[in-house]
């Protein structure tokens, strides 16, 4: 009997996450012990002093904060599930990742492209023949 299996999709952008634990049928959302988006999350870095600092590179500093606390949290994710990763969301933001992830081994592939309001069927359309190629790997 083929077993099916799950694979784990983050959707991530710059300003907020999600992430899902799909089955090929349907994504269930999986909270990780960040806020869902920017916003949320402790702006702790000194004020702006002088010119030595401008609001381009504040929000670049937060955003790496923010991909390092996704990060993180999802170290024990990985471990739970043990399952493919994908990574979806702009070049620049996956690649911001990719740059500063601990968990570079678990992607199993970064889909580049503006994913957040995509609808879960476009998502199924979109994954079916990355899946596809890990089911021909795995047999």
């Amino acid at each position: 009997m083929k077993t099916e299996y799950n694979v784990l999709v983050l959707l991530l952008s710059a300003s907020e996450y999600q992430l899902y634990l799909y089955d090929k049928v349907k994504f269930e959302k999986i909270n990780l012990e960040v806020p869902e988006n920017f916003n949320g999350i402790k702006k702790d870095l000194p004020e702006k002093v002088a010119n030595f600092s401008d609001a381009g590179d504040r929000k670049e500093i937060l955003t790496d904060q923010y991909l390092h606390q996704i990060d993180k949290a999802l170290g024990p994710v990985l471990l739970e599930h043990r399952v493919p990763l994908f990574v979806l969301g702009t070049k620049k933001t996956t690649g911001h990742f990719r740059q500063l992830t601990k968990h570079a081994k678990n992607i199993t592939e970064c889909i580049d492209g503006n994913y957040n309001h995509a609808s879960m069927h476009e998502l199924k359309e979109l994954l079916a023949p990355h899946i596809r190629a890990l089911d021909f790997v795995k047999e």
